[in-house]
């Protein structure tokens, strides 16, 4: 495999999710191992969100890397997954309010999407370090920014393969962005040079 410095980043953008029925019409399209952790989530939404993540990992395997499906993880000593069959091959899965991206390249890669929503400074002062409070009381936009801050740590924690070490500043990981109105998608990685590539929105399935 050549190879790149690209990262293809699968989103699927409907707020809410698809349609109620999705998860009980379209379990039965995931491997077994997949299908008993989609079952194990109480909430329809995250079922959902279980499901399409699989599938947007199958598509982006297919088109990018023309290697198919399905496939099986497994997982480093802190829980990180890996394609069994391909392990040149790295993914990363996150599903936020029924946003879900897929990222895939050919290096370590850590993705978190997260929903732009209000949060106060107390809840800050759990999370950030002092140089990012220090960011967000100067901000004119702190809800963006905290969620960037959020979502930085979050992936840097996925790429590493470690558990997130919230209070620590980011400033030393490679981030790559994906903004929106309400979302943000960040993706952390290694690669000097490293670029995201959309092929596509995965609104249907």
């Amino acid at each position: 495999m050549t190879k790149t410095d690209v990262i293809y980043a699968y989103l699927f953008e409907k707020p809410g999710g698809p349609e109620e029925n999705f998860a009980a019409e379209n379990i039965c399209r995931l491997p077994a191992f997949r299908r008993e952790r989609c079952l194990k989530y109480r909430n329809e939404a995250d079922k959902r969100a279980c499901i399409i993540a699989y599938l947007m990992l199958e598509k982006g395997l297919a088109e990018r890397f023309g290697a198919a499906g399905p496939v099986s993880f497994i997982y480093n000593e802190n829980g990180k997954p890996y394609l069994r069959e391909y392990p040149d091959i790295f993914f990363s899965l996150s599903h936020s309010e029924g946003r879900v991206v897929c990222a895939l390249a050919d290096f370590e890669i850590g993705a978190d999407i997260e929903s732009i929503r209000p949060f106060d400074m107390e809840t800050a002062g759990l999370v950030c370090g002092r140089g990012e409070l220090k960011r967000l009381a100067r901000s004119r936009d702190p809800e963006r920014l905290f969620c960037r801050f959020w979502t930085e740590k979050e992936s840097r924690a996925k790429a590493k393969g470690l558990g997130a070490s919230l209070k620590q500043n980011t400033g030393e990981g490679r981030f790559l962005y994906i903004y929106a109105a309400d979302y943000i998608v960040t993706i952390c990685h290694g690669k000097s040079g490293a670029t995201i590539l959309c092929p596509e929105q995965c609104n249907t399935f």
